[in-house]
């Protein structure tokens, strides 16, 4: 039997990355999870997975940039399950920029989705928590950009920070109703969103960040699933309000500001591989 045998997990952004890799870790620990994305079909292969390990899904078109949309996605996975017991805040996007060049655009999509997302789905959650008496467990992505951050990514950074400090007073007041909220703080997780820093297996982003990192590879979307089913489980009940990062150790390094020509050339395929990746999704985000 696993640690979460018989609970309902709501996650959001659970298409594709570490939403994905959180709804797995949730269904081999015996939950079932009501997945949230804006982007159905990456939804629907993470419903598959669920279901190959024996737990059920429901699959909700939400973008968390809009109350209505939400509300009904955490309508709907308590209609369907009877009970909410772990909430994911974890849909997120990037938007990087020089200030005096910034999108005023950009920098909304990124308040929209990475702040106000994660508090209306904390929220909505946490109130369905409440009204049903049996506490409840919320876990919110933050990232190691909450910690650091440099030119041009600066506005991320912000809105990453923003989640870790919500937090820190959410705790306070879910407490007395017997939820516990925390923050998870990435590093470099091998995912599509941050496909330009982790590169690609075998290749010299790859390498490099090897390298770099402490612990001598990349992160993986299972790294970070592994501490929220920690968070959701039993041995996580006296922690809350808590940022934790994980990261393999790449706070502490530093950076070169140099590049190979093999890494500028890979970078530039990343490159246009997310410029084709928000083309496809932006008209989802605009869906409000």
């Amino acid at each position: 039997m696993g640690t979460l045998e018989g609970k309902v997990a709501f996650v959001t952004g659970a298409g594709s990355g570490i939403g994905r890799g959180i709804a797995e870790r949730f269904a081999r620990e015996g939950a079932h999870v009501c997945i949230a994305d804006v982007d159905v079909e990456g939804a629907e292969y993470s419903a598959n997975l669920v279901g190959q390990l024996g737990s059920r899904s429901l699959v909700t078109k939400t973008n968390v940039a809009s109350k209505e949309q939400l509300a009904d996605a955490v309508e709907r996975c308590v209609a369907e399950f009877g009970r909410l017991d772990i909430s994911v805040a974890n849909a997120g996007i990037g938007r990087g920029g020089p200030v005096l060049e910034m999108a005023l655009k950009d920098w909304q999509d990124q308040l929209d989705i990475n702040l106000t997302g994660v508090f209306l789905t904390v929220q909505l959650t946490a109130r369905k928590m409440v009204e049903v008496g049996n506490g409840g467990r919320i876990i919110c992505t933050s990232s190691l950009a909450a910690e650091n951050t440099a030119a041009g990514t600066w506005s991320y950074s912000a809105t990453k920070a923003g989640v870790r400090m919500m937090v820190r007073g959410w705790g306070q007041e879910l407490g007395p109703h017997g939820i516990t909220v925390n923050a998870i703080g990435p590093g470099v997780i091998d995912t599509p969103l941050a496909a330009g820093l982790a590169g690609e297996e075998g290749g010299a982003i790859r390498k490099n960040l090897e390298a770099l990192t402490p612990v001598g590879r990349a992160g993986q979307p299972a790294d970070i699933a592994g501490l929220a089913a920690f968070m959701a489980g039993p041995d996580g009940s006296f922690m809350t309000g808590a940022y934790v990062l994980i990261d393999g150790g790449l706070r502490d390094v530093r950076w070169s500001g140099t590049q190979s020509e093999e890494i500028a050339e890979e970078a530039a395929r990343h490159a246009d591989s997310a410029i084709a990746r928000r083309a496809k999704l932006q008209p989802l985000f605009d869906d409000r």
